[in-house]
Formats: structure tokens, sequence, C-alpha cells
């Protein structure tokens, strides 16, 4: 089957492959094709990774002037955003010390230059900082006293703060420095409970941090295996939310190219991780959905840890993981028949026996839209008149998405079955061994 001009934008951007082929596809592209793409590398994060590459293999006279000089000039902009950005991450931070706030910076800034190599590559849309419990409160206080505002959290880990005023950006408008950003603070990488899982040994604290320098600036940041964990959680909590930036598996992708032979470095993961068979699997998984997507090699410990994973999880790997992460985003974009929700498979076989399953989706059903919407216009009748408000409530794509998405998993039941079940068979009759602790089994309904 012919690459979508998506996969051929995918495959440039990867590490070991010989890019002539996807820089000729590149060429071919017509206006709609680029405005579709240009539109893709926005949501997900990529537009500037895909730059640079046109850079280092010289290929930007394959894209149209229009096209390289938006891109230009985008990047241009996000410079601007991260130079606004850092200032305001060092104010937080001198608040936060001088409050005497126990934290470590995660993600954002620390990511560079492990997972990225030059900081306005990225496009960061929020702070992300890992804090104490007993100093969740001052930290609070502290991005309230610096011009920040509490918003509400979908999990008791997490508290979110946004500078009042901005309005959600999407396109040209998110890499202006005036582009709202919001600062997250996790007291927990991830809410095992909010999304059913089994409980995850607990890997992270603020008594790990390391001194970290960029720009000019020193803060807490967490040691590089814990960092790589971090971001395999990361990745796996979008997973199981049914929806991914492919940035964030990208600059995985970046980090395994440059670490793979790193010997200390993958003896250091493995004591972290130690006998959690449910961490070995999240590692397993996100590795090599990153190495198929971007031509990286996978380390010697995670080609080890391989071989032991179950059927479900290598079914999804093989047969769903890329066409998932290459879905459209948002997800209630117009989409026929939408991958988004085959992620379930892989949520699945995670999720603990007592977990109703609707208790984590409902929150995202078309019903609870709904029901927001009408709590909205009861508050504020005049809304009702408001065309721009109806807009943005995007409920024919909403209810399109979640139809067209829902049936598309359903109808893909048998064949994940089927597919399992071979696979299982196969496992059985190879002997392959499942060591560790144990694991839900659940099938799909």
């Amino acid at each position: 089957m012919k690459p979508t001009p998506v996969e051929n934008v995918v495959g440039f951007l990867s590490f070991s492959r010989d890019h002539r082929d996807r820089v000729n596809a590149i060429e071919t592209f017509s206006r709609r094709e680029w405005n579709h793409v240009l539109q893709w590398l926005d949501d997900a994060g990529l537009a500037f990774y895909f730059l640079q590459r046109l850079k280092d293999t010289h290929a930007g006279d394959v894209v149209p002037p229009v096209v390289l000089s938006r891109l230009e000039r985008n990047f241009a902009s996000n410079q601007l955003r991260v130079d606004d950005m850092s200032h305001r991450f060092d104010a937080i931070n001198k608040s936060f010390d001088h409050a005497g706030v126990q934290y470590v910076v995660i993600k954002g800034f620390s990511l560079v230059p492990q997972f990225c190599p030059y900081a306005p590559l990225r496009h960061q849309a929020d702070l992300d900082y890992l804090v104490d419990e007993q100093s969740l409160p001052p930290a609070c206080r502290g991005l309230i006293d610096v011009g920040y505002s509490s918003q509400k959290s979908p999990s008791s880990k997490d508290s979110i703060f946004i500078i009042p005023g901005g309005s959600a950006s999407r396109g040209d408008d998110q890499y202006s420095p005036q582009a709202p950003h919001a600062v997250e603070l996790h007291t927990d990488i991830m809410d095992s409970k909010m999304l059913g899982l089994p409980p995850i040994p607990s890997l992270f604290s603020v008594a790990q941090a390391r001194t970290r320098h960029w720009n000019g600036f020193a803060f807490p940041a967490q040691a590089d295996e814990n960092a790589f964990l971090l971001q395999v959680l990361h990745a796996c909590n979008h997973f199981f939310g049914q929806w991914i930036r492919m940035s964030c598996l990208f600059e995985i992708a970046y980090f395994l190219h440059r670490r793979t032979s790193d010997t200390e470095l993958w003896r250091g993961i493995e004591q972290r991780v130690g006998d959690s068979a449910v961490l070995r699997e999240f590692v397993v998984i996100v590795t090599e959905v990153a190495a198929q997507l971007f031509a990286v090699p996978l380390p010697k410990l995670v080609q080890s840890w391989s071989t032991t994973i179950r059927p479900g999880p290598r079914t999804w790997i093989e047969y769903y993981a890329r066409n998932w992460a290459l879905c459209d985003l948002p997800r209630y974009e117009f989409n026929l028949f939408p991958s988004a929700k085959l992620a379930l498979f892989l949520h699945h076989q995670y999720r603990s026996a007592s977990w109703d399953l609707q208790s984590r989706h409902q929150k995202e059903s078309l019903c609870s839209r709904l029901s927001r919407v009408a709590s909205s216009i009861k508050s504020d009748p005049s809304l009702v008149l408001n065309a721009g408000w109806w807009r943005r409530q995007r409920l024919i794509r909403r209810t399109f998405y979640y139809a067209s998405a829902g049936l598309r998993y359903v109808c893909e039941i048998p064949r994940w079955r089927w597919r399992n079940r071979a696979l299982r068979q196969t496992a059985t009759a190879a002997s392959i061994p499942w060591t560790g602790d144990s694991l839900p089994s659940k099938k799909a309904s």
C-alpha cells in the first residue's frame, strides 16, 4: 500500500533509514496534501524537527517556498516563545526556592539536550513539576503570586494553573509568545487509580533530584535513567488516554538513538524497574513503538525484556500501534473510522479487575459533554445566541468521532481476538516463558 503523506514525513524523520525515497515522495505532495501535513506537524509537535531535518539533509528545495517560509516564520516565533517561557520558568523556580518548596522539574526544559538538542525545536505548552505533597500548598500559592490562576484537574494527583485571559490556540498562533501555557504540579507521575491500572511502584521523588544547567539557569531535575522512565510513563498515560503527540515518541527515539549502547545507563534503568513486570512491559511497548516509527535500534536490555512480553501487548504493538500513533489530532477531527479507540485493546491488558471501564471514559463521553453544555447555558442563557461559543463546542464533530471511533473499535474486536489467540498459541508452542509478577488478563468486550 502506498504510504500516506504523514507516513512519508515520519519516515523522513527516522534515524536509520535511507531518506531518498521519502524526499522524492515529499517533493510530489499536492497543495492540499501540504495543508494537511502542516496541520498534522503542528498538532503532532514535529514541525520544527521536520524543518531541522530538511536543513540537515539539504532537502529544503523539495518543499514549496510558501511552506518553508511558514515553517521558518513559526520557528522564529517559537524561539521568542521559548525565551519568554524560560524567564517565567526561572521566576517560578525562584518563587519555589524562596518558599522552601521541595520540587523537581520534569519534562519541558529538563529534556534538553538528552531528548531534544535545542529547546526551540519543541513546541512547549506547559511547565511541569514533581512536588512533594507537603510542599504542594506553598507551591500553589507561589504560582498565584507570580500571576497564574488555578484550574480544575481531572486527576487528584495534579494541580493545573494558567495565565488568565488566554484561550487555546492552534496552527500558527500556538507558537506566539502570547499563546497560553499551563503550569502543572504533580505529586505522582501516573495516576493508576484514575486509569484503572494495578499499583505501580513509585519511582520518582524530589529527594533524587540533581542540579541541571540550561540557558544560564540552574534547577533540580531527574537523573537520565529516571528521565527516561518518566517519559515512558508519560507516553503510557497518553496511550491509555487514547491519544499522543508524535513528538513524545520522536524524543524518546532521539534518546534511544544516542544512548542505546550506554551500558551503564541501561544497568541503572534495570535496577530502577526492579521486579515490576508492569514497568518492564511499559518500557518494551513504548520503546518498540518509537523504534518502529523512527527506525532506532533497541537496547539489549529491552530486547531481553521483549521476549517475555505477553501475547496481548505483543499483538497490539505489531498490528495496531503504528496506525494508532499516526491518527489525526485532535481526536475529534473529521476522519472516517478513526483509530483512536484501538488503544482500548492495550488498556484492557492492564486495567484492574475491580475497575469499571466506563468510569474512566464516561468523563469523555458525548453525554457528559452535553451535560456540561446544558449546565453552561443554565448559568448563562445568552450563550444560546452566541454562534462562536457553539462552534467551540464542536458537537457535530464530537458526535461523529465517538460514533465512528466506537464502531471501528467494535468491528475490530473479532480480528483482535483472532490475532491474540494465534499469537498465544505460537508462544505456547515455542514454550516462551512468562516471568515476573502477575498482571490482570482481560479480553476485549
